[in-house]
């Protein structure tokens, strides 16, 4: 008797919050065509479930009764080796669920959480078909009208596959005239693929003939090197404002490009992406595709085929880009390296800057940072520590002088205008006619969007809130309703207090809307535009207002942080920034380094062309040190002063945080959860580390109290080794999870940008 050979079993993640894997027993059939990184249809409960095979195992867990795989989706892995050992590392670094990765990692609706099992595997692929005319058969034999023989003649001379759609839209021809053509047997039509393309509205010429100076030939070749050497290796590159840092990235990946070898662009905004990609297309054309969180689904997908069936070379991205499926990765660059937003807010909380250098370990590539204002952390990794390869830009490109900055006192202001002069002073009038006069641009940066703070009522004191966040509605008079920037709640703008019934409301505060109407009465001869998350939520309007922008359209834009990084306006010639002590007002250590960012960020927009630039900075803090600094353009002081400050009180990069919040409906069970855990943690970090270079800080109230519904509590932990650090929190969840603790609303922040 032949004894049966023992069952095949593979680890599968499902896309949920799951922090665990799921084991599956192998069909016999399928077992020799399937490998990690495969989708598989799997039963989950009373349900199937689109899942990700992540490695084989010889014997599922004890005590477990394992199911078999419904069905093998794919024919290929979705994941390279090195992408499936990135998402485990992001797993295990930032304490996410491997599931909840996988599905950050691919396109909308690859997987599903509740799928069909009688759909065909094609129904898994998302892609797009629609009848279309696939060859053409010149037929003598048969009648055929003067439109049919028009139709014909026209789409023999036209590169097939073409879709009934556009042929009607381009050529006028009707579908049935090609209906009729197809019967007769003139023309086979048939279901044919339409690949999404995001519309791209900036292209630029390519900068042929462009002489490099000798800071950037300097940059070029040693980047060069580190790519001709091999391995992993990563640079700095720290170039002031206007210094020509693209023109690298454009320089160094068209050498890949002739190589056959490809390579990742990541920007912090979307706002950035249409001139970004714009740039690039003009250098490298269909060979680029582009990633963000703005295309449609379809449109995601069809670009992250391309970028994975090895039809492009080169990839524009924001944060989710440093998951593209690049083939032959050489060069990652990662633009504006200090900014925020390559922190993403939700589950996995991974930052793009960090995950791009552990990919390109693992991918042997070369990781380059750009920003002319580097975060603290990484300019002290680079000029202290010697893991970065320092390469700095001390000039702007042609030797163009930076922007003359001048400080507005509006505390001087106010005592000499009053309320007069509570929105531009004297000297920002003065200079928006002057660079009007001249017909030239001008940004004006507001970084607080809506047309007023709040409401108040003048008579009580009271100020409408939101019903499920502590914190105050913004009046947005473009729609008419008081709105919470933090989960969206609306509600109509009242005409009496809802408190006292009196009608003594009264708009608090100034917003981009209410300064985008205040600078259309003070300039009506000028066009004034506007661009902020309002704005860039409606479909091809960011791409659109920078078009007008750049075609001189628009004469003044105001906006918010999305108009003060990385934008090239060669007619800008002034920036003005209004209440540049915004960000100061917030209880976060990088307060200071993130004003200074924004502050010389914005200033360097000014003065790229041929023309000299000035700034002109309205502040009640005209003293602090990160706006000094800031006017003069002076990285170097400013980051040994907040060093200084991080030494002292203990902050990154001299140690490593990790923030734990705890969230829950009610309030007291909030309290009880993250005092629980604060003990759990103090008891882990008194087992597993020297009391000495681990502090647990907390529980207490987070900065919002109530965010959706949700009453919320941090725990911040202070640690001077990165390791000891994860032991701690990891052995901590581990014990709640064994105590019967839900850990559902508990959320791991390892290095956060902000503390909650």
């Amino acid at each position: 008797m032949v004894k049966p050979s023992r069952p095949a079993y593979v680890e599968v993640t499902v896309p949920l919050a799951v922090d665990r894997l799921f084991t599956y027993v192998v069909p016999p059939a399928v077992e020799p065509a399937l490998h990690p990184g495969m989708r598989v249809l799997v039963p989950f409960g009373r349900t199937h479930m689109v899942g990700v095979v992540v490695r084989p195992v010889e014997t599922p867990p004890e005590g477990v009764i394992c199911r078999p795989i419904g069905r093998v989706l794919d024919t290929t892995p979705l994941f390279s080796p090195a992408l499936l050992q990135l998402a485990e590392w992001v797993a295990d670094y930032y304490f996410a669920p491997l599931g909840s990765v996988h599905r950050t990692m691919l396109p909308p609706g690859l997987l599903v959480r509740k799928a069909n099992p009688t759909k065909s595997v094609a129904d898994f692929w998302p892609v797009r078909r629609v009848r279309g005319v696939v060859k053409v058969h010149p037929l003598s034999e048969g009648p055929l009208t003067e439109h049919q023989r028009k139709a014909l003649d026209l789409l023999s001379r036209t590169p097939l596959p073409v879709t009934l759609a556009d042929a009607s839209k381009r050529w006028g021809l009707s579908r049935a005239v090609l209906e009729a053509l197809a019967a007769k047997g003139h023309l086979t039509v048939d279901w044919v693929e339409v690949v999404r393309t995001p519309w791209l509205s900036t292209t630029v010429s390519p900068t042929a003939g462009f002489e490099l100076s000798d800071a950037q030939a300097v940059a070029v070749q040693a980047v060069e090197d580190r790519l001709r050497q091999g391995g992993f290796h990563s640079c700095l590159l720290h170039g002031v404002t206007g210094s020509g840092k693209t023109e690298i990235y454009l320089r160094l990946i068209r050498k890949l490009v002739e190589e056959g070898r490809g390579a990742l662009v990541l920007v912090p905004e979307i706002g950035l992406t249409p001139q970004v990609a714009g740039q690039f297309r003009a250098w490298f054309g269909d060979r680029l595709a582009i990633q963000h969180s703005g295309l449609s689904d379809g449109e995601r997908f069809d670009q992250w085929r391309r970028i994975r069936d090895g039809d492009v070379q080169v990839v524009v991205g924001t944060r989710s880009g440093v998951f593209a499926p690049v083939r032959r990765l050489a060069l990652i660059v990662i633009d504006e390296e200090q900014d925020q937003s390559y922190k993403q807010e939700e589950t996995p909380r991974y930052h793009a800057r960090d995950t791009a250098l552990m990919r390109g370990r693992l991918e042997d590539a070369v990781v380059l940072l750009g920003s002319a204002t580097p975060q603290v952390e990484t300019f002290y990794a680079a000029t202290e520590r010697g893991l970065h390869q320092y390469l700095a830009l001390p000039e702007r490109i042609r030797n163009r002088p930076l922007p003359e900055v001048h400080v507005a006192d509006m505390r001087k202001e106010f005592e000499r205008r009053g309320r007069r002069g509570q929105i531009l002073s004297n000297l920002l009038e003065e200079k928006i006619g002057e660079c009007l006069a001249r017909r030239e641009q001008a940004l004006i940066l507001l970084n607080r969007r809506g047309y007023a703070r709040m409401l108040l009522c003048r008579s009580c004191g009271y100020a409408e809130s939101c019903r499920d966040c502590s914190i105050t509605l913004t009046y947005h008079r473009s729609v008419g309703r008081l709105l919470c920037h933090f989960c969206g709640y609306s509600c109509p703008v009242p005409s009496r207090c809802p408190e006292c019934g009196k009608e003594y409301l009264y708009q608090v505060g100034l917003g981009t809307e209410k300064l985008q109407e205040f600078l259309a009465e003070r300039f009506p001869d000028c066009v004034v535009g506007r661009l902020d998350r309002d704005v860039a939520s409606r479909r091809g309007r960011l791409e659109q207002v920078l078009a007008d922008f750049a075609a001189g359209r628009i004469q003044l834009l105001v906006g918010t942080q999305m108009i003060a990084k990385g934008h090239d306006f060669p007619q800008v010639t002034l920036v003005g920034v209004l209440q540049a002590e915004l960000g100061l007002k917030v209880a976060d250590f990088r307060a200071a380094e993130r004003t200074f960012q924004l502050l010389t960020q914005v200033a360097g927009r000014s003065g790229r062309g041929e023309q000299p630039g000035e700034v002109v900075i309205q502040t009640y803090y005209p003293d602090h040190y990160s706006l000094q600094f800031a006017c003069r353009q002076e990285y170097l002081p400013f980051f040994q002063r907040e060093v200084e400050f991080r030494k002292r009180f203990q902050y990154p990069p001299f140690t490593y945080l990790a923030g734990i919040l705890v969230e829950h409906r009610d309030e007291s069970a909030t309290e009880r959860k993250a005092l629980e855990l604060a003990e759990i943690l103090v008891a882990c970090r008194d087992r597993l580390s020297k009391k000495n270079r681990l502090r647990v800080l907390g529980p207490a109230r987070a900065y919002i109290e109530r965010l959706k519904g949700y009453y919320r509590w941090h725990i911040l932990l202070k640690g001077v080794e990165r390791r000891e650090l994860h032991q701690v929190v990891g052995a901590a969840l581990a014990e709640a999870g064994q105590r019967k603790m839900s850990l559902r609303r508990v959320t791991v922040d390892v290095d956060p940008m902000e503390v909650p």
